[in-house]
């Protein structure tokens, strides 16, 4: 076979979860034909997805080096740094993002400049929420920053968030929707962009417990809805976006977390799984879990709920930023193939969220293991 065949049979063999027999390939198609940046970059970045970026960085940036115009090893090459945590380098590098996949052509050309570190002090600024859900949450903690730099800020995010970020009243503070009119500016940011500006680095992240909070009056209508506390209250999802490829490996088995529920009757169990299906519902009702079917209606109702939850266990996926934002106890299982960059490698804690605990699958697809030792922690939790 010629480079070309290898690199297409390795990924067919990654898309199978068999990350091994890709390197395979791709090493063999960089063998057949060195000057080949996908065979260098496909290597590289199943070298990350394995957990190894000090190895896949220079393979990505031979990948560059061969061919200046692959965006994809670039954007590969920011994931591998900001998953060192280095993130002097991961920053700058994951600008790349703008010319990547679905973010391609999608960065704003306004005639206000960017924001690079000008004086903030009386100007008007215009963040850009960007991503998914979890991103904003978790990035939104840098509009305190520009605040303090005396700037007015308006926020711009998806319409289920307004509810929650919108809740803080401020003159120099708003949220609106991508869709609402452009606010007059002085000058703008994406979201995710704030960091390199800022000069955030691992041991300089902001370690508020609580940056964002559930609205007084709902929180309270909540409380109500759930009636007095008998015992201790755990929320728990095990789902991302069901329809991101990365959700097969972040996402834990059904049957598995139903096990880890039934093996710890001790506790008040509340469903945030707001897309489970029936069968799995019934499941739950069936095992004594607290369902609020069609109740939860924005995020804002999700963050009034887990403001009155003892801990809440779930993936990588946005509720956990928000149990995190919230300074609610957070535990997170992490899977151990193609983690997120932001959870940073071969720690139980997070530098991005005080009261959160990682569990990481000790091998691949091991989530038993997870669950077992999270129900042997269960039993030291004090609330």
């Amino acid at each position: 076979m010629d480079a070309n065949e290898l690199i297409t049979l390795g990924t067919e063999f990654r898309e199978q979860t068999k990350p091994e027999d890709a390197l395979c390939c791709y090493g063999q198609a960089f063998i057949a034909d060195p000057n080949s940046a996908s065979a260098f970059n496909n290597y590289g970045n199943t070298l990350r997805e394995l957990g190894r970026p000090d190895r896949a960085v220079p393979f990505l940036q031979h990948a560059a080096i061969l061919d200046p115009s692959m965006v994809t090893a670039r954007f590969n090459l920011s994931v591998c740094y900001l998953l060192m945590g280095d993130y002097e380098k991961g920053w700058p590098a994951y600008e790349n993002r703008w010319e990547f996949e679905h973010l391609a052509g999608t960065l704003p050309n306004y005639e206000q400049p960017r924001w690079t570190g000008q004086d903030l002090q009386g100007k008007s600024f215009m963040v850009i929420g960007e991503q998914g859900h979890g991103d904003i949450i978790q990035f939104s903690r840098f509009v305190c920053d520009l605040l303090t730099k005396g700037a007015t800020v308006n926020l711009r995010v998806t319409d289920g968030l307004v509810p929650l970020l919108g809740g803080t009243s401020a003159d120099n503070f708003t949220v609106t929707t991508y869709a609402d009119p452009l606010p007059q500016f002085d000058y703008w940011a994406p979201l995710m962009s704030l960091p390199q500006t800022l000069g955030v680095r691992i041991n300089n992240i902001p370690q508020t417990i609580q940056y964002i909070n559930a609205p007084g009056d709902l929180a309270q209508q909540w409380a109500q809805k759930m009636g007095p506390k008998r015992r201790l209250r755990i929320g728990f999802c095990w789902s991302g976006r069901k329809d991101a490829w990365l959700n097969r490996h972040k996402s834990v088995p059904f049957d598995v977390i139903h096990q880890m529920v039934l093996s710890n009757p001790d506790y008040e169990w509340i469903n945030l799984q707001i897309d489970a299906e029936p069968e799995e519902a019934a499941a739950l009702a069936a095992a004594g879990v607290t369902l609020y079917p069609n109740s939860i209606r924005d995020w804002a109702d999700t963050a009034a709920l887990v403001h009155n939850l003892d801990l809440v266990i779930g993936v990588d996926t946005a509720i956990s930023h928000l149990a995190g934002a919230l300074g609610r106890p957070t535990w997170i299982m992490l899977n151990q193939y193609a983690q997120d960059w932001r959870w940073l490698l071969g720690r139980d804690d997070s530098p991005w969220y005080p009261t959160v605990k990682l569990f990481r699958q000790p091998t691949r697809g091991d989530w038993h293991s997870v669950v077992k030792k999270i129900s042997k922690y269960l039993t030291w939790f004090k609330a």
